[in-house]
């Protein structure tokens, strides 16, 4: 993995038989590099190893061979710019497709174990490379043939490679947390990837879940908690929708980024995580900027290597690739003509998960052998709450009134809106506000919403553990609550 080879190759830096490592893409890009200092970020701009060579590599098609091997050059037949840094050799190795691997030693020549340590992780970051290209999952991953999602897959293997935070942005569907776990994995970093998902922590105990908590920090803190942060030490901690972080503890989580350093609640002395920072939205968080509702300096320190996922819609030609890519989900239907017009005529606001999901529709539920433009009457059912991402959000709510006022319950419409990521903490309160008068008891309120009897525990309490109580009942539920304790 990425990360045990630059392990190994910062011991190989310390003992001096590597003085450089430069990881190029196909277009002269320093992607990464460890050991002696250079400059610039491309080849054309950089300085501090043979531009010459590399140059070579890469108009030879990112080869530099003889003899159908690799070869190790002694500095007498380096150019003059190679000399100057008293470079002993130098190892340039292509890693398919479209990478580049340069190494010079230090004080000595390669040794033959150099050569087999350069080969076997070659080899590896290669594999690595040919992975993220070709991976999907049932969550469809970063598939797809545009050029943008080629320049996605590319993306992810050059940040696999970094420790500096990444914020991925993109609707609801899009394949976010895929690619924030990607990441992680190609990283070869050891510890979890643990998500934080941050609409469904109540703004009360949101930093004790970050941080944790000591015993007594609280009133009901009545045991040692360690937060996500330790879970995710050596690992990536992943924040789903980054934009619901409450702004208090916003300012904690810039300073641990910044310092590796946090501080449970309840505790004097800091602690250390080495933690890698994921984190997502949906929203656009310049406008959440101006609103007041996000810290500027924190979306500078996450937007270090930013990654932006088009909806579906705006790259059509994706549509073809994954139905192809997808297509057992069909279980053996033959398409008609009439189906691909349907399905790129089809705006999918729920993107590549909804895509998905009609696909899995089809197979379950299709009872003959072919399928034409009749495959619309999948979309509706595939995404009851569309749209999604605040698109229309006015059209959304209106839709999720008709369903409750038509006897649908709040399970299956608000709540699962909720769940994905359709309506947000404050809007799914709003949207419960509707339902509210002044004298209705909670009782009243959950028969509104088809709460059946048995679930009306289960109601009140996810009412209070989301933050997502109507204010109009507020009073009323809290003293529902101090009698039940009593």
């Amino acid at each position: 993995m990425i990360d045990q080879f630059k392990v190994e190759l910062a011991q190989k830096i310390e003992q001096k038989s590597v003085a450089v490592a430069i990881l190029f893409d196909s277009q002269g890009r320093i992607l990464w590099h460890a050991g002696r200092k250079i400059s610039g970020k491309t080849l054309e701009s950089g300085r501090g190893f043979s531009k010459s060579l590399v140059e070579k590599a890469l108009r030879d098609g990112g080869v530099l061979r003889s003899d159908e091997e690799v070869i190790t050059l002694s500095n007498a037949a380096f150019p003059q710019s190679a000399s100057l840094f008293y470079v002993k050799s130098l190892f340039i190795l292509p890693i398919e497709p479209g990478f580049l691997l340069y190494v010079d030693s230090g004080n000595d020549c390669f040794s033959e174990e150099d050569i087999t340590f350069f080969h076997h992780h070659a080899a590896t970051l290669q594999k690595i490379v040919a992975d993220i290209k070709h991976c999907q999952s049932e969550t469809g991953g970063i598939a797809g043939q545009s050029v943008i999602m080629e320049s996605i897959r590319n993306q992810v293997i050059r940040y696999a490679v970094e420790a500096d935070p990444i914020l991925l942005m993109g609707e609801t569907g899009t394949g976010k947390s895929h690619i924030a776990q990607l990441i992680h994995h190609f990283s070869g970093r050891p510890g979890q990837f643990i998500i934080f998902d941050s609409p469904a922590v109540p703004e009360t105990i949101f930093e004790s879940e970050l941080f944790g908590h000591s015993k007594g920090a609280f009133t009901s803190a009545d045991r040692d908690r360690c937060g996500l942060v330790e879970s995710a030490n050596q690992g990536t901690l992943f924040f789903d929708e980054i934009s619901e972080v409450p702004l208090p503890v916003q300012a904690k989580l810039l300073r641990f980024i910044e310092t590796q350093r946090y501080r449970p609640l309840g505790e004097n002395r800091e602690r250390f995580a080495d933690v890698r920072i994921i984190a997502a939205s949906n929203r656009q968080l310049d406008e959440e900027i101006i609103q007041k509702r996000f810290r500027q300096d924190l979306f500078y320190r996450l937007n270090v290597l930013p990654i932006t996922i088009p909806p579906l819609r705006q790259r059509p030609e994706d549509i073809q690739a994954l139905v192809l890519e997808y297509r057992h989900f069909l279980r053996g239907i033959e398409l008609k003509p009439s189906f691909w017009q349907s399905m790129h005529s089809y705006n999918w606001p729920g993107n590549v998960r909804e895509l998905l999901n009609v696909l899995k529709r089809i197979g379950i539920q299709h009872d003959q052998p072919e399928l034409g433009h009749e495959v619309s009457q999948y979309f509706a059912q595939a995404s009851p709450n569309a749209p999604s991402n605040g698109l229309n959000a006015t059209a959304l709510v209106t839709s999720l009134q008709d369903q409750i006022n038509s006897g649908e319950s709040f399970w299956d419409t608000a709540w699962q809106a909720f769940l994905d990521r359709h309506l947000n903490r404050d809007q799914l309160r709003a949207f419960l506000t509707r339902f509210t008068t002044d004298k209705m008891s909670l009782k009243d309120f959950s028969k509104i919403l088809h709460i059946k009897d048995h679930e009306y525990a289960r109601f009140i309490s996810v009412l209070h553990k989301y933050d997502i109580h109507p204010s109009p009942l507020l009073n009323k539920m809290n003293k529902a609550s101090s009698a039940a304790r009593e």
